[in-house]
């Protein structure tokens, strides 16, 4: 998911709200217990938002899967599939965790670390039983908003304060790095083999941003950084949409444009793409003064949606509009479909009725889990209301080896679990930024 800045949620008085609940995270409040809400849908409340995105995966070698995912109410939590905590955890920390969490195998062991950063600026990396992996955590001095990149090796990409960070298994810098840079990468990384790609903003000034792409040994490509006409808080993913193994980059700005950039940092044909708030200008309900309404924070996500053999992107936009592109920026029939609020969620990809063909979840800030065809169709018991503005990008998966979709989300009232939405087919794009690397890229 893109970083959802103060005026993400709601302009000045956001910012004055956000100030108060991160002060409000200082003072540590007891875990509360899970809920049934409906048939099929568990509930683990939180007193802040969970932004964060979840990971799903058999943490402890039960044969089970748990679930992964941090909040602002300060803690990080590891959850069984009825939502209860695991031994060790959650992990408290006084700011709360605002970005989505990464595994990677840090030691050797054959059994995934969770790697997650704080906003008090430390990247944390944590065993099964909630203990510290060595060398972590590294305190990188600076909040962090974007979620961790896992390079093999293994190595972890991380933005921080002016500069780009990759570190070794122990938390070390990785010879050629910290790359200095332009802003704040509040958004997450993107990575291929030999490329390494994110997006920056400047805190305070929102007319300023940067798309950047190194090789792994930290040298920038010819062409970067590419200047923006607005700071950029979208999680760039990355496509090779004509089949010949060049990578392009995919990601939104804050001025409503849609970016596809090759290697040499030049547009591809058809691009960039504009939200059509950003051209008609009114959004569904108001904003204060100080908000954007043009914006496109959402990560793209990515894959053949329509069976043609082709790349589509799907992303959510602040006017409140899911939009699906083709790889020459030409909307696909029955695109862009209107909802009641921004959408800052990153979309899940798979096939959720059987079809053959890939569906598209997303959340929105008007409470509401969406699911759609490719044809822009609402999927069977959709949309889902769940309470709260729906920032976190949605995991969509099997948690019972039933062949049935299962959904778990954040929202900013806690966890949502949505189990046996549909018979569940092929999943190219199921989380936030692809895979639980978050690599962000299309094969």
């Amino acid at each position: 998911m893109a970083a959802v800045r103060a005026r993400g949620r709601g302009g000045a008085l956001g910012r004055v709200a956000l100030a108060a609940a991160l002060l409000l995270v200082g003072c540590r409040a007891a875990a509360r217990p899970p809920e049934r809400l409906d048939e099929g849908h568990l509930f683990r409340p939180t007193s802040k938002p969970v932004i964060s995105s979840p990971l799903v995966f058999d943490a402890n070698g039960d044969g089970r899967p748990e679930i992964a995912v941090g909040s602002w109410d300060g803690y990080f939590y590891l959850l069984d599939d009825q939502l209860e905590d695991l031994p060790g955890w959650p992990i408290y920390s006084r700011r709360g965790f605002f970005p989505s969490a990464a595994l990677a195998d840090l030691d050797g062991d054959g059994r995934p670390e969770i790697v997650a950063g704080s906003d008090a600026g430390k990247l944390f990396a944590w065993r099964h039983d909630g203990r510290d992996a060595e060398g972590f955590p590294v305190d990188l001095g600076y909040m962090i908003w974007a979620s961790p990149t896992i390079l093999d090796g293994p190595r972890i990409a991380i933005g921080g304060l002016d500069q780009m960070h990759l570190l070794d298994a122990r938390g070390r810098p990785v010879a050629g790095w910290p790359q200095p840079m332009l802003g704040w990468p509040d958004a997450t990384a993107a990575h291929a083999p030999g490329l390494l790609a994110v997006t920056a903003l400047t805190p305070g000034d929102p007319s300023q941003g940067w798309a950047y792409a190194w090789n792994e040994a930290g040298t920038q490509l010819p062409g970067f950084p590419v200047e923006l006409e607005a700071d950029s808080d979208s999680s760039p993913a990355l496509a090779d949409f004509d089949g010949d193994g060049a990578r392009w980059l995919v990601f939104g700005d804050d001025a409503g444009w849609l970016h596809v950039v090759g290697r040499d940092g030049r547009p591809r044909d058809g691009f960039p793409v504009r939200s059509l708030g950003a051209v008609t200008g009114p959004t569904p309900t108001p904003h204060p003064p100080g908000g954007n309404i043009h914006s496109i924070e959402a990560s793209p996500a990515v894959a053949d949606l329509d069976g043609d053999g082709r790349l589509e992107i799907a992303v959510g936009a602040w006017d409140g509009r899911m939009y699906l592109w083709d790889d020459a920026g030409q909307p696909l029939p029955g695109w862009p479909i209107q909802v009641g609020d921004q959408i800052i969620s990153s979309a899940a990809l798979a096939d959720l009725d059987g079809d053959g063909q890939l569906d598209i979840v997303v959340g929105s800030k008007d409470r509401h889990l969406y699911g759609w065809t490719a044809a822009g169709q609402a999927l069977p018991g959709f949309p889902y209301d769940l309470g709260a503005p729906v920032f976190s990008s949605p995991w969509v998966g099997d948690l019972e080896g039933d062949g049935r979709a299962d959904i778990v989300v954040g929202a900013d009232n806690g966890i949502h679990l949505l189990r046996d939405v549909g018979p569940l087919g092929a999943s190219p794009w199921p989380m936030f930024h692809r895979d639980e690397a978050r690599g962000g890229a299309m094969p």
